[in-house]
């Protein structure tokens, strides 16, 4: 034993500096390959060309602010299995979408609740101060309604996943089918064929999968939900 570390020893020792020298010129351009492919949204949009995500999310108020990665987390063997997918099969997006991507509350909430909420996911520029300066919707008055009533309409990927089995399409217009009670998510308003989902901004057809219009005139019709309802979102609850 003694033998062998007498001839290791000044092996490592000679090769010590140059290990520490390749870690310390390797790290720079590892971190860029890092901070690319998890703080880059180029890194996704180079191969996802949807035909609409992509512009609707460089179109939304998001762009300036988050990364694909602070909304879509998966775990990385899922990386490999798409590479693997895109070569062998190249589907064509959407129709051979074969799971509907979905954003749960909690990662909405990381920004747009108040109070003390898990931000370790976040990667995109803004800081926690910037992030405690964006309004919180649990504060704001039609916001605020929403967030605490219930509904039984199924989430709009379950619409989208049964449609899809029956040999259909994705409905243009959000459809009425229903399922068990749940809470309304953010993706109800906020997502779904209503606005293609990467625009963020409900639109009216999110609205009448659960209002009726009880305008007895045709100002709905005339000027949509949102002309007049808008700003109720906007004003803080406790006004």
């Amino acid at each position: 034993m003694k033998h062998w570390l007498k001839i290791l020893a000044p092996l490592f020792l000679f090769s010590l500096p140059w290990l520490l020298g390749g870690m310390l010129v390797g790290s720079y351009p590892g971190y860029k390959v890092y901070e690319y492919v998890w703080k880059d949204a180029g890194f996704c949009t180079s191969c996802h060309v949807h035909d609409y995500a992509t512009v609707g999310w460089q179109q939304s108020s998001h762009a300036k602010l988050t990364t694909c990665h602070d909304c879509h987390h998966q775990p990385l063997h899922e990386y490999v299995r798409e590479t693997f997918v895109l070569i062998t099969k190249n589907p064509k997006f959407p129709k051979d979408l074969d799971h509907v991507p979905y954003i749960p509350n909690d990662l909405c909430e990381a920004c747009h609740i108040s109070g003390n909420r898990d931000m370790s996911t976040v990667t995109g520029p803004l800081s926690g101060e910037d992030v405690a300066k964006l309004p919180k919707v649990d504060k704001l008055l039609l916001h605020k309604i929403h967030l605490e009533k219930k509904t039984k309409l199924k989430l709009l990927k379950e619409v989208f996943l049964e449609e899809k089995d029956r040999g259909g399409s994705e409905p243009i217009i959000p459809t009425r089918v229903m399922g068990e009670e749940r809470s309304i998510t953010c993706s109800d308003c906020h997502g779904g064929p209503a606005n293609r989902g990467h625009n963020f901004s409900a639109a009216d057809l999110a609205c009448v999968r659960c209002h009726d219009d009880k305008h007895k005139s045709k100002i709905g019709k005339q000027f949509g939900c949102r002309n007049c309802h808008f700003q109720d979102f906007l004003i803080p609850a406790d006004r």
